[in-house]
Parts: structure tokens; sequence; C-alpha cells
């Protein structure tokens, strides 16, 4: 059978689904033939609505996927309903639709009462996939097939175009296990264009070396997915199989696939939610990646408490790059009341200075704009990052999923803006809470301007002359109100450069919005790589030394 997914992945970044390459590469497995719409305007001409049923109706799947967050998702509604409309009007060939991924597993009743779907996938669907296409193939009723939520009988009843679509017209069949990653073929890289992301991407390549988390954060989806496993298998957390690993030896295998199939390849980042926290699978996958000779550097995730010595040092000899830590809050209190993360600064700065004696660039997740937060506990992040002197830091605006505990906590505290909700596609631009307007514009502020406010208080930790440097522009942002804030904002970036010239040439350590607009990086690495020069190289010198000289370098090509 011919399967097209339809991937609606629009005003967001660019990105290879890992999902959508596994599934397809486990229908292909089973004899299927796979497709992709891959809607992103980062890869024009972004496909209409037209395209895509032009190719419904020229190719003829049996079936039509969809994958999507929930900020995807009202675009996938409204594709479906536009393609279940050309039917009616048409008369034209529609196959059964079918969505899942992120937004599905965490509400998939909600999804399935819009009554635009056949089936609403929940979970890791591989083996539940590949038999609903077989059921399908065969002709046979499609009502119990694990993991999906299905129409009684198989067929999509004429009921279902009046929305929302009471329960009982449909079976919520229990998940099955998890895909076993031993079985599991190499994703189907080219189900997308990939050479071209990856090019977009300048070279920047991602992958998965395991599945899971044995974490509960409020306002991560793993908690809600370890739940719903462990009541519909009826066994213990511990014996549902949530966190998988890849056999080192087959990571590898992959690892070459790619890297001979894609050229340009310059930075393999490893998607893993923590890629660290079983020491044994860390150094056995590193010491594989030694062994096999792959010189490209890579990227991993690891948690504040879970990096020994002995895993740091092995990720640096293997050829890690950058270290990425979730830290999210620098309020003790907000970690541990709001976000469920058990974790102090101690563990925070601990793990960073691990990390940065070994020679890795540590690289940190934070939030703004958490319900509860005070703003002197949002200034305690400013702090923390400060003291931390951590390499770079990825500042998002909170997002509550559907179904998370944090989207409790915003709803019950009046914090949640639902018609904000249902039209955000990123993390980085607004947020769909309300705190009041000084409030609201003060995170926004914060967000946009967190390398600022670092520095700016850099000096209570270090000799940083830089602190003087950007305390006047925090101190002017501060003041000012909506109105001068929107017309300053767009000017946020061209700002920054021109300041972290000016202390770049001073030898000043500072951070500076690099790479992306939410992202602030220390000084001494993007002089380093401005300048051609492997960071590891560069971070064996004394801070102060290798700064000064990597300043004078900057220097000496901006006359040039």
């Amino acid at each position: 059978m011919r399967v097209l997914f339809i991937y609606p992945n629009l005003y967001t970044q660019m990105g290879f689904n890992h999902g959508l390459a596994s599934l397809s590469a486990c229908l292909k497995q089973a004899g299927h033939e796979t497709e992709l719409v891959n809607l992103n305007e980062n890869l024009p001409p972004v496909p209409s609505d037209e395209d895509a049923w032009n190719r419904i109706q020229a190719w003829r799947p049996g079936l039509v996927a969809f994958s999507c967050l929930t900020q995807q998702y009202p675009e996938a509604l409204r594709l479906a309903r536009y393609l279940r409309k050309q039917q009616e009007r048409t008369q034209g060939y529609l196959p059964p639709l079918v969505v899942g991924g992120v937004h599905p597993t965490m509400v998939p009743t909600q999804t399935m009462a819009d009554g635009v779907w056949d089936h609403v996938g929940v979970g890791e669907c591989e083996d539940a996939l590949v038999r609903l296409v077989a059921d399908l193939e065969a002709g046979r009723s499609c009502d119990d097939v694990p993991n999906f939520l299905s129409w009684r009988g198989g067929t999509r009843p004429a009921q279902a175009a009046q929305a929302p679509v009471p329960d009982s017209l449909w079976v919520h069949n229990k998940v099955g296990e998890f895909p076993d990653l031993r079985a599991l073929p190499v994703p189907d890289y080219e189900l997308f264009d990939t050479q071209r992301i990856t090019d977009q991407k300048h070279g920047w390549f991602g992958m998965l070396s395991s599945r899971g988390c044995p974490y509960r954060c409020t306002y991560c989806l793993n908690h809600k997915i370890v739940d719903r496993y462990h009541e519909e298998l009826g066994r213990p957390v511990n014996r549902i199989g949530f966190f998988r690993f890849r056999p080192a030896e087959k990571l590898v295998e992959e690892i070459r696939f790619v890297l001979a199939r894609y050229p340009g390849i310059g930075t393999l980042i490893f998607d893993d939610d923590l890629f660290t926290q079983n020491p044994e699978h860390a150094i056995r996958t590193c010491q594989a990646i030694r062994g096999a000779g792959i010189k490209v550097p890579f990227v991993v995730n690891s948690h504040v408490k879970q990096l020994d010595e002995e895993v740091a040092r092995e990720l640096a000899l293997a050829g890690c790059r950058i270290l990425k830590l979730g830290i999210e809050s620098g309020s003790p209190r907000v970690r541990k009341e709001v976000l469920k993360r058990f974790m102090s600064d101690a563990d925070i700065l601990g793990t960073i200075e691990v990390g940065e004696r070994h020679g890795l660039h540590t690289s940190g997740f934070v939030m703004v704009g958490l319900p509860y937060e005070t703003r002197a506990e949002r200034m305690e992040t400013v702090d923390l990052l400060a003291r931390s002197g951590i390499g770079r830091f990825r500042t998002s605006l909170f997002y509550p999923f559907p179904g998370t505990e944090s989207h409790r906590l915003a709803v019950e505290g009046g914090f949640l803006k639902q018609e904000r909700e249902v039209t955000l596609t990123d993390f980085t631009e607004s947020s769909c809470l309300d705190f009041g307007a000084p409030e609201n514009l003060f995170i926004d502020k914060l967000a946009t301007c967190m390398p600022w406010f670092v520095n700016a208080c850099l000096d209570r930790w270090r000799s940083a002359p830089a602190a003087a440097r950007y305390r006047p522009l925090v101190e002017e942002v501060m003041v000012m109100d909506q109105a001068q804030w929107d017309a300053f904002k767009p000017s946020v970036e061209d700002v920054d450069k021109r300041t972290a010239a000016l202390a770049a040439g001073a030898g000043e350590l500072h951070y500076s919005i690099r790479y992306n607009s939410f992202m602030g990086v220390r000084s001494d690495y993007y002089l380093a790589e401005e300048q051609g020069i492997e960071w590891a190289t560069a971070a064996a010198k004394p801070v102060p030394e290798r700064l000064r000289q990597l300043a004078l370098a900057a220097a000496a090509a901006e006359m040039c």
C-alpha cells in the first residue's frame, strides 16, 4: 500500500521529524511505499492545499497520515477539513486520514472529537501503523488496532461531520508495547529533502541513540506518556520499557550511512532527551564512535545531576562539542514547586564546571514567563547564568502543552490565554500566558535581551568589565513603555552586534546574541569559531589569555 505523510511544520524552526522517518522505514520494511508532503516556509515552494489534494488524486495512497505538535495541529486540522470538503465537492478520491504525534498523544479524545480523522494515533506507533496499513490493505475492520482511536466498525460515520463527536461512536484501543530500538530499521532519511535541510542548517544533522526519560517534569510530555502506558499495559513504570537505547554498533552503522549519503555534515546532534543518563550506554557509544574512526563532532543532552567525570572525559575524547543542559529556572522554588525539577544550584554549577573542565562547551535551556514565578525569581535565572559561566544559553517562552501538569497549573492560575494557545507556532516570539501588561512587557524584554541582562550582572561573581558596558543598555530597556519597546525591539540584534564588537575589541568576556535571536553565546567561543579555531584547542588555555588573543585576532580581521 502507498502511504502519504503530511507534516504541517509551518512558521517554526526547520527540522527533521525522527518519528515520521522511523514510521516510513518500518512501512517500507513491510513492503509498502511512502511519500511526504512537507509544509515548511524554509523549504520553498510550500505545497498549497490544492497541491496536497492533487498529489492524493495522482498517487492514490491507501492512507494519508499527519504528524503534529500542538502548535502544528490547527494547520493539520484545517488541511484535513479542506480535503474532506474537496472530496464532497468533487467526489474525488480520499483515503482514510490518520493523525499522530505529540498533540494527539496528549489529548486523543479531544482530537478524535474534531470528527475529521478516521484514526488517531497515541504514543509510539511504528508497530501499530504497520498493522493498521496491513488491515486496510486486506479489507479488514480497523477498529481494534493498538495505539489507535478508531470509529466503531472501522468506518467514519456521517455524524462525524458535526464536531464535537460523542465518544460512544469510537473505540479507544489500549497502547501496545514500545518498539524495540534494537529491531527498528535505520530511519528513512530519504523521506525528507534531507540534503537540502542539512545544507540550510549549515551541516548540523540530528539523530537518536535512545528514547524516553525517567523524570516527571510538569512541562514535559513524558510523564503523561508514562502514565498512559503504565495504566493501559497494567505494569509498574519500571517494567513498561519506556527508557531504551540503540545498541552502539547499530548507531555507528547509522552514522556511517548518513555521512556517506549526505555530504557536508559537520556536526551530529543526538536529540535524545538524556544521552548521559545511563553512563554505561554513554561510554559504550563514545568508545564505539572513537573505535570507528568517526571524526565528526557531536552534541548531546545531559541532566545536571547525571554527568560524572568518566562520562565527561569519554565525551570529550569521542569529539563531543556541546553539552546541553536543562536548567529552565534559576529559582530553586520554581524548579521544585512549579516544574518538579529536583535539582539544586550546586548541581547545576557543578555539572557546568565538570563539562567545561573537560573541554565541553556547555549550553543551558532556560524559560521565562513561568506561572507562579515572581519577577525576583525571573531575575534569579539571570543571576544563575551569570554565576555559572556557562558557554551559551537558549531562552524560550514557557508553553504549557495540553495534557501536561503545567497546563493544568496555568489554567488553574488563570494565566492561560486560550486564543493565543491555538495560534502560537514556536516558543521564542510570544507567550500564551497573561500576567498583566507590566509583567508581560518585562517578560518580553527579558526573553529578547537575556544576554544583556546576564552581562550586566557578571561582575557580581567575577572580574567582568563588560558589566559596566551592558548595565546602561538594560537600564534603558527597562524604562521603555510598550510603544517605545515595540519600536526598539527590531533593532536589538543590531545593537547587540555593535556592543559585542566593542566588548570583544576591549578583550571583555561577555555573551552575545549569536546563531539565532534566542541564543546567548560566550565571547571566547564565538570568537574562536569566527577565527576557525577548534574550541577544544582554544579551551586548553586560561580564559583571560584565550579571550585576549581571540579578541585581538577579531579586531585585526575587522580592520582588514
